[in-house]
């Protein structure tokens, strides 16, 4: 019994082992996803340019109302 359950238990491991091999090709959701981070890159860098355009307005405000 003992050797049923462990040829068993040795069978299933060697059946839900990979067989991919370590050189992927890539795909084209890569390729789109590449494009989105990119795109998401680009939108960060212009958001962090309005906040900074905000935050020397916000200041000019202060300064011209004579609040500091």
């Amino acid at each position: 019994m003992k050797i049923l359950i462990i040829l068993t238990m040795s069978l299933l491991v060697f059946a839900c082992s990979s067989g991919e091999s370590d050189s992927r090709e890539e795909t084209i959701g890569k390729e789109i996803a590449d494009g989105f981070n990119e795109s998401m890159d680009k939108a960060r860098a212009i958001e962090d340019q309005m906040m900074e355009q905000k935050e020397k307005m916000d200041e000019a405000l202060r300064q011209a109302e004579g609040i500091e």
